[in-house]
């Protein structure tokens, strides 16, 4: 229901129009008022969502009582009543703001007429704040995930340095300029701690290295950090002097082997504008691949997943099988190398090019669930919520409303 507040200071037409807006099921006179101060006062206390006001009222006249009333109430919708000789007053208060007029004497057919295009203007009013009210609790809720797919977008090169300012200011975070891109391979060494992984613990592999990561991170810069398609943990950061980064780089290797029990390579890269993170992520990728000590049967098994993460039929067994090696000596190799294990990687490198889709193109969801390698949308919609913490389809009107709102 919307309230109203009817302001005149002719007593007979004040309680004439509420006795009409009475007749409304939406509606309830929150209040009268006899002149403008008094209107004024009881808006503020009852914020209304609809007022009807006398441009001629005494004490504060309407013009100046529609600009105060503006100032504190900016979503009120506002219709003024007016005789024929004030038309050149309701010619400055529609460049106020005012939604509508009624003229004197007041017609009931003409009133009702213009009620009704009021009403139909505060329900839509009603279901935008609605969708934004949901739409806030959506990017509360879903922020890291949110950050991760902005970071994602960026190192790839898939938003621009326009788009990408947009999106910080959105998800109210900053990229420091110039910054420095690390790339982390954390992975375990000890075969015996891969298999207790494997058994049910690996989900907080990542989240363990997160911490570490940010831990060492923290004496010298705030940081952005994401897990890559290839299992790295890229992080971006301030850029710091070589001795910053020496300590923090010591630091790194023995939190990495005190707390993680694991081993450390590294890369860097810096960058001096936004639009250039995509360069330098790509650049210190090569160097992070040059210097990661896969074996070649890991590499293989990564490059088969990078060429055909699209088959459905692509699994542990079947890398196994076209490797010629066992899929337990495989899942070993794989989990201990890049620090997590086949399916996982798989998985990501689905949900990632799902997203994709979901951004780029308006194909339906089960051709996207075929696409990447799924065999029902069922299936498909079940694994991108547990990865994304959202279904597809909210994941794609997140993103048409976060456009939309550019």
């Amino acid at each position: 229901m919307y309230k109203v507040l009817i302001a005149d200071d002719e007593d007979i037409i004040c309680r004439g129009l509420a006795g009409m807006v009475a007749t409304r099921p939406e509606l309830e006179v929150a209040a009268l008022a006899e002149d403008g101060e008094i209107a004024l006062e009881k808006a503020i206390d009852t914020r209304p969502d609809l007022m009807l006001v006398d441009i001629n009222m005494p004490f504060l006249d309407g013009l100046e009582f529609i600009e105060r009333v503006r100032a504190a109430l900016p979503d009120v919708l506002i219709i003024i009543v007016t005789g024929y000789d004030d038309f050149a007053f309701v010619q400055k208060a529609l460049q106020l703001g005012v939604a509508d007029y009624v003229l004197k004497p007041v017609m009931e057919q003409s009133f009702f007429e213009v009620l009704d295009k009021a009403v139909r203007r505060l329900d839509s009013m009603d279901t935008s704040k609605r969708y934004i009210d949901w739409m806030e609790r959506w990017v509360v809720q879903n922020r890291p995930k949110l950050i991760d797919d902005f970071l994602d977008d960026l190192l790839r090169g898939r938003i621009d340095e326009s788009e990408a300012e947009k999106q910080m200011g959105y998800l109210k975070i900053r990229v420091p300029v110039p910054y420095e891109i690390w790339i982390l391979h954390i992975y375990r060494a000890n075969e015996w701690e891969v298999l207790q992984e494997e058994a049910g613990c690996e989900a907080a592999w990542y989240p363990a290295c997160r911490e570490v990561v940010q831990a060492c991170f923290a004496p010298y810069s705030e940081i952005l950090c994401i897990q890559t398609e290839e299992g790295a943990v890229a992080v971006i950061a301030e850029v710091l002097s070589g001795q910053q980064r020496g300590k923090l780089e010591r630091a790194l290797m023995d939190e990495v082997r005190e707390r993680l029990e694991a081993e450390l390579e590294l890369a860097r890269g810096q960058g001096e504008s936004l639009a250039g993170a995509a360069d330098v992520f790509r650049t210190a990728m090569e160097s992070y691949k040059e210097r990661t000590h896969y074996s070649d049967i890991v590499l293989r098994a990564i490059a088969i997943i990078q060429s055909q993460w699209g088959d459905s039929a692509l699994s542990l067994g079947s890398v196994a099988d076209t490797l010629f090696v066992s899929a337990s000596y495989l899942s070993r190799m794989f989990h201990r190398e890049t620090g997590e294990n086949f399916a996982a990687f798989l998985t990501r490198k689905r949900i990632s090019e799902a997203r994709s889709f979901l951004k780029d193109t308006d194909m339906k969801m089960y051709e996207i669930a075929q696409r990447t390698g799924y065999t029902s949308q069922h299936y498909f919609s079940n694994a991108f919520k547990k990865a994304m913490g959202l279904s597809p389809a909210d994941y794609r009107k997140g993103l048409l409303e976060r456009g939309g709102a550019g």
